[in-house]
């Protein structure tokens, strides 16, 4: 699948669905702009991205930091000279447990990647794409927007803050030709999930998924949940009344410990 988009910037791309996309746009002779913290994981992706026939520009920094970030993505627009296609794709799982001592360091620090940066990376790129009349901004949630899972308070609140934001983003840019895509993955095998003691149905490699994406984004969906059968058992949870929904959470997860996480690592940088 040849993409159309030939200048693109991919947040949370050392890992994961971000990684996978940067090598598979990489492919199609793309010139990406990377961003994420590990300055050597993004140096290697490059490598591999340049070694395929794509172009691969390196944005090492935390983009929970503000001016971090605006500054790594003021240097892309510049070398750019106006994106194509933009995917807000970091994101932090922030597991908690009760009663925790680590509980609103991880709070602030999930709702800091997952929401403010994603929504800062997005709007920093609206503004250009507005004037140019043409772009692509791409926000990758979850199916763990659609309802709260046990142990994921944070993670499932800025995902559903992220629908919400998305949608809202769409309706004010479309009339200047600027598309706006809601990506909604469910269980994709990445550093996180494989360290996971919780279900996870219908789980999918990242390979797939980023096949998935680019074939949804290429389309211009605005909202695209994966896979099919997660995408199915999500608008049935969201139909079920309160007290099945609990019963069914409580049956899934109620007796399973989860741990709580001190602090964002590499290991816990995820896409989805």
């Amino acid at each position: 699948m040849k993409s159309k988009y030939s200048k693109i910037l991919i947040t949370g791309a050392s890992t994961g669905i971000g990684r996978q996309l940067a090598l598979d746009y990489g492919k199609d002779g793309s010139t990406i702009w990377l961003l994420a913290r590990s300055e050597s994981k993004l140096l290697e992706l490059a490598n591999e991205i340049e070694t395929s026939g794509g172009t691969a520009k390196v944005l090492a920094c935390d983009a929970t930091i503000e001016k971090d970030l605006l500054a790594s993505l003021t240097i892309a627009q510049e070398e750019s000279g106006g994106l194509d296609l933009v995917i807000a794709n970091a994101g932090w799982g922030g597991k908690m447990k009760y009663p925790g001592e680590k509980n609103i360091e991880v709070l602030n620090q999930v709702i800091d990647l997952n929401l403010k940066a994603a929504a800062q990376t997005l709007e920093f790129f609206a503004k250009h794409m507005v004037v140019a009349r043409q772009g692509h901004l791409v926000g990758v949630s979850s199916v763990a927007g659609f309802k709260g899972a046990p142990g994921s308070a944070a993670y499932s609140a800025t995902k559903a803050a992220l629908m919400t934001y998305l949608e809202s983003l769409r309706f004010s840019v479309s009339p200047f030709g600027v598309k706006v895509t809601d990506i909604r993955p469910g269980f994709v095998r990445t550093p996180l999930t494989k360290n996971n003691k919780v279900p996870m149905p219908f789980l999918m490699d990242a390979d797939l998924a980023s096949q998935k994406i680019r074939r949804a984004i290429e389309r211009g969906s605005k909202r695209f949940t994966f896979p099919w059968q997660m995408a199915l058992t999500t608008h049935l949870i969201k139909a079920m009344p309160d007290f099945l929904y609990d019963w069914v959470a409580g049956l899934s997860f109620g007796k399973m410990a989860v741990s709580g996480r001190a602090g964002k690592s590499e290991e816990n940088t995820v896409s989805g």
